[in-house]
């Protein structure tokens, strides 16, 4: 009988940490039972033992990352009986759709749709942005997928910027990825372009827009929550083993 699991996958750039394995989704039987000081029972200390088994076996060269859902009792319990690291929160926000906005574009900027060969220039900004690689050619499937409308934010006719609103398929709901180059971010242009794809939202029949973003985003956390989103959401990370350096024959064998 099936008594809990445990989903993880590699992830390149997972917290902006390279090689890492993420296990995004932990469930399991708990006590939950502990003294004042945190200590919990013998139970649950053998069923943290035999995760612990499960994570050393992923593999020496990567780092272990463990995302706990707030309300997910297992998963914290074991980020704390095996003294993980908390490093970052991913928050779940969400905003609801009635009528449209003015946008406010600041000077010297515009904001143009998606043109031909703008995939090379999103592939970069995003690139500039998260220090992460998300090809051009799949960023070219994402902005020009029928289902998505791509805005480009441009500065002296050079793109710094950019949104892909994408309407999902079930119950009218959104959401999107935006990134901006670091020397044009704090500058009101995510603050456009996320306002302007919430109107576009609007004319494809999304009443209902998701946003994600990490805790310590600051900037982030500010642009949403003046835009009205209201978290609903929170999943925690714990690292739960650093990625060990490579020796010198592993780095000649390369």
């Amino acid at each position: 009988m099936l008594s809990g699991f445990a989903l993880g996958r590699h992830r390149h750039g997972a917290l902006r940490v390279d090689e890492a394995y993420v296990f995004e989704e932990v469930w399991g039987p708990c006590e939950g039972v502990c003294t004042e000081l945190g200590a919990p029972i013998r139970k649950d200390l053998a069923r943290t033992e035999q995760f612990k088994i499960l994570a050393d076996s992923v593999g020496r060269s990567q780092t272990v990352v463990l995302r706990a859902a707030s309300d997910n009792q297992f998963a914290h319990m074991i980020a704390r009986t095996l003294k993980a690291k908390w490093v970052n929160s991913l928050v779940i926000a969400e905003r609801k759709l009635t009528r449209k906005a003015g946008v406010s574009i600041p000077a010297e900027y515009r904001l143009r749709m998606f043109e031909n060969r703008d995939e090379f220039h999103i592939s970069r900004i995003h690139k500039q942005a998260f220090k992460e690689t998300i090809s051009i050619e799949d960023y070219r499937a994402w902005a020009t997928a029928a289902n998505c409308r791509t805005i480009i934010a441009t500065y002296d006719r050079k793109p710094v910027g950019f949104i892909i609103a994408e309407k999902r398929s079930y119950a009218s709901l959104g959401d999107f990825t935006i990134a901006v180059k670091p020397t044009h971010q704090n500058k009101g242009v995510g603050y456009a372009l996320l306002q302007t794809a919430l109107n576009i939202f609007i004319d494809i029949g999304v009443s209902r827009v998701v946003a994600d973003y990490l805790m310590l985003n600051a900037s982030a956390h500010n642009l949403y929550r003046k835009l009205g989103f209201k978290p609903k959401r929170t999943y925690d990370f714990f690292v739960l083993k650093k990625r060990k350096p490579k020796t010198d024959s592993e780095k000649l064998n390369r």
